[in-house]
């Protein structure tokens, strides 16, 4: 190839050297027209964890231009009925936020045909609180927590005192169905009659061997220590003085609650309907007595009776409480007798105790 040929063939790549470059100047050109200097910085790269979806949209840094700047008019609200302006004294007590609120009236307090039953249950907080050490006790010696037995005269000494609340059917608690509980919890002790009653007991023969029951009690056993020995219970009704007529009751009384106490037992005392030993009531006054002093509950049936026709004896009898077949407290005519409504206190206490002292 000659001289000539060489100087046509660097013509040439000049012109396309040219002809590139004014191309890519004319590009270039064009970019930055369309979208500014930024248009030629790198594309950064994407990691693909940044692009995998995440369960939080991510918080934008700056409020999006598209929303507006502006808080949208509201319409305006409803006319209302003006509320008439407190005086200045009403205004503050109402707006005080530490005020105590009004204190509501005291509820009426429960009653039984007419008498408040904190005048027939007695037990208080003195003689909780002595009682549940007694109990305490009685849990150290073994008592039985679902055992109560039975202690007295003829008086509770036949089927109609307290016998029907183990057999199912044969009551009815009406409004008093809250002391089904502590039903429940004395199965058994109800319909026992054991070997703690005798008719005709007076206070002293309850420490007389002669009084305990040949058949099943030891030979010198006494008739309390016999009961205790054969149903070990955690409480004992107690009910003596109607065959008493000699002012050595209240001395032989209160060493049967006393002996009762060390024992472990609670004991449970009952005041009596009748007036056997005359109209000064000494009995009845007596047990309210060793009650206080001894600090133990008592059922003052005494006070109830007084409510009852003929105070719940049947007639002719002047003693022994009368009664309808069926404890039905849903009907009148059991609030009129002596058993049902004996019984329906006692089991109140033992309501009472089992939830005060027992638990």
């Amino acid at each position: 190839m000659n001289n000539e040929q060489l100087t046509m063939n660097d013509e040439r790549l000049t012109m396309n050297n040219i002809r590139r470059a004014a191309l890519f100047v004319f590009l270039m050109l064009l970019l930055i027209g369309c979208g500014g200097k930024d248009a030629l910085a790198p594309v950064p790269t994407v990691e693909l964890a940044a692009v995998q979806p995440t369960a939080v949209p991510p918080i934008p840094t700056s409020t999006p231009k598209l929303l507006p700047t502006a808080v949208p008019t509201m319409p305006p609200p409803p006319t209302l009925t003006p509320i008439p302006v407190a005086e200045e004294s009403e205004t503050k007590t109402a707006a005080t936020p530490t005020d105590t609120p009004p204190i509501p009236a005291p509820t009426a307090e429960p009653m039984l045909n007419g008498i408040p039953l904190s005048q027939i249950l007695l037990m208080d907080d003195a003689a909780v609180a002595h009682m549940q050490e007694i109990y305490a006790l009685g849990q150290t010696l073994g008592r039985d927590p679902n055992s109560f037995s039975k202690l007295g005269d003829s008086i509770i000494a036949n089927g109609d005192f307290l016998t029907r609340y183990d057999v199912p059917g044969s009551y009815n608690l009406g409004p008093y169905e809250y002391l089904q509980p502590a039903i429940d919890h004395f199965p058994g002790s109800w319909d026992r009659y054991g070997v703690g009653i005798k008719i005709g007991l007076r206070a002293w023969g309850v420490f007389d061997p002669q009084w305990a029951d040949k058949e099943w009690c030891e030979p010198n056993e006494t008739m309390i220590d016999c009961e205790i020995r054969y149903n070990n219970p955690s409480i004992m009704i107690i009910h003596l003085g109607s065959n008493d007529q000699d002012p050595s009751f209240d001395t032989y009384y209160r060493e049967v609650i006393q002996y009762t106490l060390d024992q472990g037992i609670v004991p449970l005392l009952l005041t009596k309907a009748d007036r056997f030993e005359g109209e000064d009531n000494f009995n009845n006054n007596a047990i309210r007595q060793t009650a206080v002093d001894l600090q133990v509950p008592l059922v003052d049936f005494d006070l109830l009776a007084a409510t009852l026709p003929n105070r719940g004896i049947k007639e002719g009898d002047n003693v022994h409480l009368n009664g309808p077949l069926v404890h039905d407290y849903t009907l009148d005519d059991v609030y009129t007798k002596g058993h049902s409504m004996h019984n329906l206190t006692i089991i109140m206490m033992i309501d009472r105790i089992w939830k005060e002292v027992c638990k």
